[in-house]
């Protein structure tokens, strides 16, 4: 190599270290950043976010035991646990926990090569934990289900103890869960088919089975538990979720379902909502989801999820709680706060698309999913 052309490949190299050094300097900047906002979230935020919170606290003295009610089974882990004796402790552990899970979806040496969306998302996930997490909550229990996963042996029993931890989190705290387990478990044999066209297919099978099921077992439609969470709680009607479709019945309930799943993944609404906020979030949502589906589409024809058991994890995990949260959830600061415990498992997906997009070859990448 001539003297010539080390001298125009050195400023390259220095733009590029520079490059990656600087994602790893915002991730350092801002992971105390929340830190300190956690510690002081609440004199800075409406009382909305944290009226579960200040409901679990005034069930302290009064929660002995398991319940029917969610609540106070979440106060009486917290109450076991002592956290209430240490609030502000409790909500940083959890805070802590989550990036824990973190850095478990995504290594130090990946940030480095993080782009434009993985640092926004790297920066929204911390704001999220930082509001949602660090206050008591049941949220805090998806942090450790989903970091077990993340620890997971990548065998068939690391996906049945994740099934057994997500069914007792259905048993004892939110019973849609129980619809999670047998969705991560569908998806988790779907996308080995090697099918991509057969995934939107079954989303529509999964949704009209759980209306007719809904209907036949208990008598409504799925926009009944939307609605009896937003006629019993008015903090939702601000981004409430609406019932588009004017038809009745089970098929009605399956195609509003749908139509929320889709406005879930290109959220409309937000996009037309006048809050710079609200319209951030709606371009990284949308920008996430495109590239879970994008991966979906090209890894079931490559086969990537049968070598790489961590992507086929997250990708069965999101897919699963999207469908779930198309029926339930009854706005989208519900929907937000509900996803955030998963958004790390968005960085799984998102790092199979820059080893797809970066690789000459398709070996290199099959090597690459095997190797992490």
């Amino acid at each position: 190599m001539s003297i010539s052309q080390v001298s125009t490949m050195a400023p390259e190299d220095g733009t590029i270290r520079v490059r990656r050094v600087v994602p790893q300097l915002i991730a350092l900047a801002w992971i105390p950043l929340c830190f300190a906002f956690a510690s002081v979230n609440q004199q800075f935020l409406p009382d909305k976010y944290f009226a579960d919170s200040q409901h679990i606290d005034s069930l302290a003295l009064v929660a002995s035991g398991p319940s029917p009610d969610a609540f106070i089974t979440m106060a009486w882990i917290y109450r076991s646990l002592g956290a209430f004796e240490f609030p502000e402790a409790t909500q940083l552990i959890t805070l802590g926990l989550f990036f824990v899970l973190l850095f478990r979806c995504v290594d130090w040496m990946d940030v480095s090569r993080f782009g434009v969306i993985e640092v926004a998302l790297f920066c929204f996930c911390g704001a999220e934990a930082s509001i949602y997490l660090a206050q008591y909550s049941k949220e805090s229990m998806v942090v450790l289900m989903v970091l077990a996963l993340a620890v997971m042996p990548r065998r068939v029993p690391g996906d049945l103890i994740f099934i057994v931890l997500v069914c007792g989190y259905a048993y004892a705290i939110r019973e849609y869960w129980y619809v999670v387990a047998g969705l991560y478990v569908a998806f988790r044999l779907l996308l080995r088919a090697k099918k991509a066209r057969w995934i939107p297919l079954c989303v529509v099978i999964a949704m009209l089975i759980i209306a007719f099921g809904t209907y036949a077992f208990l008598g409504v439609n799925l926009s009944y538990f939307r609605d009896v969470v937003a006629q019993t709680n008015s903090l939702y009607a601000q981004s409430a979720i609406q019932d588009y479709i004017p038809v009745g019945g089970p098929v009605g309930g399956a195609a509003n379902g749908l139509c929320s799943l889709v406005l879930f993944i290109i959220p409309i609404p937000l996009f037309l909502a006048p809050t710079p906020l609200y319209l951030a979030f709606a371009v990284l949502i949308t920008v996430l989801w495109i590239s879970v589906f994008l991966v979906v589409g090209k890894g079931t024809r490559l086969g990537w999820f049968t070598s790489d058991v961590r992507l086929a994890r997250a990708v069965s995990l999101l897919l699963a709680m999207l469908i779930v949260q198309a029926i339930f959830e009854p706005d989208y600061g519900s929907y937000i706060k509900h996803l955030t415990p998963l958004l790390p498992l968005f960085f799984i997906a998102l790092k199979a698309r820059r080893l797809d997009e970066g690789a000459d070859e398709p070996v290199e990448r099959s090597q690459c999913a095997i190797a992490r």
